[in-house]
This record gives structure tokens, C-alpha cells and sequence, in this order.
């Protein structure tokens, strides 16, 4: 098959390379796939523009044979001060997951920060969603109560962006968190506005997180629930939403401090939103 990506080392992958990988790392062997990516695992090889190379890798991983590709389209747009437009507000998730989300057959739900898209088939079962973005009914709660759910971090590490830690961590009421609202328009897919009010469950103000989670990456690799394979100048990883959410609340439930860079003390637990839109798009909680 033809190259694909070329790593800094100058080694030629092909799209049979990034299947293989991906069947390695039992990506296929799920009903549905949430992917998290950063698709940028070399250089595209001469000739590949950004959209039939981003096509190419869809294709990949439809080639597993999942079910259910479903990617987060987050936007935290209110937290911006940004209007949610569903089907025009671009997701900070990657252009892979952008790629995928305005493709034809696809249902992005009505969240202006926790976005998710999902195959029309599952339209039913993520309508109507929680004005809490990660609380009971949200579209990761949804996704908690499906069956056969992987997670797949297609170049992406697990360390730097899985927000499914913070959706665990409300379902705990951990007290190093809190509820904070925001408010602003959402434009429908009916191309109507409205009004609405939207939580999320955020650090206190003098709550401090580490950089990443690479200790707890690292944990689920050496328990092989996390399977791991290098490829390109990165890496694909996978790990069922069972033993993801299992683990995440073991966690917590043995060291309240597991997911922080240091214990909080009662003096920190402050309700004082931390994040600065002056400073930088927030895209993250």
C-alpha cells in the first residue's frame, strides 16, 4: 500500500501500518470507539493534502469495524464568551475530530463547552442532554451507560486530555471541585436561538493539578489495561471505558489527592474559577 506519513526518522508508514497498529492495540474489538487524536504522527508524504489525509485515517479506523465512531467536539464556548452554534462552532479538539464531526450522517449534541458527535444512529440516545457537562445525563454520563465503549487515543496522550477523569470526579462530588455556571446563546440546528445556562465541574480556586496525568498513563499500561504501541513519532493507545472509569474512582477512593499536583488543604477549596480568557482560548476545565 502507499505511504501515508513519513516519521523524523524518515521511515515511510502506510495506511495498512496505522491498521495494523491500530488491531494491535484492540481498537477494533469495542462497539464503540470514543477517540480522542493529534493525528500529526510525521509528515505527510508529498502529494497528500490535509483533507485526504485526515479522510485517509477515517478510513482507517472504519476499516476496524466498529460500530460506533464517536469523537468529543468540545468548544467551551460559553466559558469564552462565544455564542454555541452546533453546526458552525469549530471544536479545539483537532482537525481530526473537526474532520469527522461535519461529515454527513453524524449528530453533534446541544453542549456550548462538552460537545460530543455521534453516528445519527445514537441520535436518540444523546438528545436532550444536561445543562451540567459533566453531570448525570451529560453526553459522557450517556456514554458512560453504553456497552462495549473503548477509548482511543489516536496520537493523542491519554496524560494530557482525558477529560473523562473530571466526569468520574463529579460523579464522586470530590470537594476539590466545583459547580460553576455560565450563560450564553445556542443557535439550534433549526438555526434558532435561545438563552441557557450551563455548568461544569472545575477545580477551586486554590486546588493546584499536576501538568498531566502520565503516572496514572503509566499505571494502566502496567496493568495492561492500557495498551500502548509506538507509531510514527507518536503513539496509539486504547482502554475500555469499564476498566478507565473502574481505575479513575479507585483512585480517588484510595488517595482523595491522586489526581492533584499536591493535598489540599481547607483554605484552597475556594469557589473562585481559575481560568483566564485574557490570557488564552480556555480549552479545558
Amino acid at each position: 500500500m502507499d505511504g501515508l506519513f513519513s516519521d523524523s526518522n524518515g521511515k515511510i508508514y502506510s495506511a495498512q501500518d496505522v491498521y495494523n497498529s491500530l488491531r494491535d492495540i484492540g481498537a477494533g474489538d469495542c462497539g464503540s470507539l470514543f477517540i480522542h487524536s493529534d493525528v500529526m504522527f510525521g509528515s505527510p508524504l508529498p502529494g497528500f493534502k490535509r483533507r485526504e489525509y485526515l479522510s485517509t485515517l477515517y478510513q482507517v479506523v472504519e476499516r476496524l469495524g466498529v460500530k460506533q465512531i464517536i469523537v468529543p467536539t468540545f468548544t467551551y464556548s460559553f466559558c469564552n464568551n462565544e455564542d454555541y452554534d452546533v453546526l458552525n462552532s469549530k471544536t479545539s479538539m483537532g482537525a481530526f475530530n473537526e474532520y469527522v464531526r461535519k461529515l454527513d450522517g453524524r449528530y453533534r449534541t446541544i453542549d456550548p463547552l462538552l460537545s460530543v458527535s455521534v453516528p445519527s444512529a445514537l441520535k436518540r440516545k444523546f438528545e436532550n442532554i444536561s445543562n451540567h457537562s459533566l453531570g448525570v445525563d451529560s453526553g459522557l454520563d450517556r456514554l458512560h451507560h453504553l456497552d462495549g465503549v473503548k477509548f482511543l487515543f489516536l496520537g493523542a496522550e491519554m496524560a494530557d486530555c482525558f477529560t473523562y477523569v473530571h466526569y468520574v470526579e463529579k460523579m464522586m462530588d470530590v470537594p476539590y471541585r466545583f459547580d460553576m455556571a455560565f450563560e450564553g446563546d445556542i443557535v439550534d440546528y433549526d438555526n434558532k436561538r435561545s438563552r441557557r445556562r450551563q455548568v461544569i465541574h472545575t477545580q477551586c480556586g486554590g486546588v493546584k493539578l499536576p501538568p498531566k496525568y502520565d503516572y496514572f498513563e503509566n499505571s494502566m499500561v502496567e496493568k495492561g489495561m492500557l495498551k500502548k504501541k509506538r507509531l510514527g513519532n507518536k503513539y496509539v493507545a486504547c482502554i475500555s471505558e469499564c476498566d478507565a472509569y473502574r481505575e479513575i474512582a479507585n483512585n480517588i477512593k484510595n488517595n482523595i489527592n491522586y489526581y492533584l499536583e499536591e493535598p489540599f488543604a481547607a483554605g484552597d477549596l475556594t469557589h473562585i474559577y481559575t481560568y483566564d480568557r485574557t490570557k488564552g482560548r480556555i480549552t479545558h476545565c
